[in-house]
């Protein structure tokens, strides 16, 4: 939730130091179709809180629309009324030529390393039986992404994997050390993070596969329409976070590291990934 509700806040920081009463306004969608309903009913009421008090203090509208539905999102898009779209990674692979025909580069959110991107990691016991003809394999709900991951490697090495959910990300881990599956999925740094927290995890449990560091919580694209002045003014106001008060103490209370100005073309590994997992997915799936 802090995530996602900073991922927010850091758009309309950003957005707010732009823009006078005489200038354009970015409006900001952001599509919340496959995410945690929870998180995105508490991210929505906190923006619209932040959005006015942004607004009282700089003397600007901001504004950002929510959609859960994906064709009304498009519509919008095509009638030129969004300028920059934030979305999963997911949501931007299964709308993916319709995101590369309206939109290119945008900005993500740092690691921090100072990079853009992060590993999942596939988990298993030290003494897992191989001999099964099925395993039981645990990943978040709310990360489909890490469901592509599992079953891509299940084609390529030939096992079967029967997937259920949980409802918390740390869930898979903790379930796979008593014994409930077999197999785990989780982002890397959750990973180190609850080895650190519990050894005896990493006594018990092995790595045995760590996916290409491509993979992203949300991107943001600017829409083919936006102009290049906007554009130029965003990124220098994404590049001037560390340097302000304001972004200093987001980033030290969320203990986050700021945001990345990208081109889409550093999404192509991502995107040959997937394209991967779907020739796969037409061999293999019955």
């Amino acid at each position: 939730m802090k995530k996602l509700l900073l991922f927010f806040i850091f758009t309309f920081f950003c957005q707010s130091t732009l823009y006078t009463k005489e200038q354009t306004i970015i409006i900001n969608a952001f599509y919340g179709g496959d995410i945690d309903k929870v998180n995105y009913k508490d991210a929505k009421t906190a923006m619209d809180i932040w959005i006015k008090k942004l607004a009282n203090k700089v003397g600007v509208s901001s504004k950002l629309l929510f959609y859960t539905d994906f064709s009304l999102l498009k519509q919008d898009i095509k009638d030129q009324k969004i300028d920059a779209l934030i979305l999963s990674p997911y949501s931007y692979l299964h709308h993916l030529q319709f995101c590369k025909k309206y939109f290119y580069q945008g900005w993500m959110k740092q690691e921090k390393d100072g990079k853009p991107f992060y590993k999942y990691v596939l988990l298993s016991k030290k003494n897992i039986d191989d001999s099964k003809d099925e395993y039981m394999l645990h990943y978040y709900k709310y990360s489909k992404i890490s469901k592509i991951i599992a079953q891509t490697y299940s084609w390529e090495h030939q096992k079967k994997f029967i997937f259920q959910q949980t409802a918390t990300e740390s869930k898979p881990v903790l379930n796979l050390f008593f014994g409930k599956c077999d197999y785990a999925i989780v982002k890397e740094k959750t990973w180190y993070l609850m080895q650190e927290l519990n050894p005896q995890l990493s006594q018990t449990l092995q790595t045995v596969y760590t996916s290409p560091r491509i993979f992203q919580d949300l991107i943001a694209l600017f829409s083919k329409h936006l102009n290049q002045k906007d554009r130029d003014a965003y990124y220098k106001a994404i590049t001037s976070l560390t340097t302000t008060p304001a972004g200093k103490q987001l980033m030290k209370l969320f203990k986050f590291n700021g945001l990345i100005y990208f081109k889409k073309d550093q999404l192509y590994p991502l995107e040959q990934y997937y394209k991967h997992y779907l020739q796969l997915k037409e061999r293999y799936a019955q």
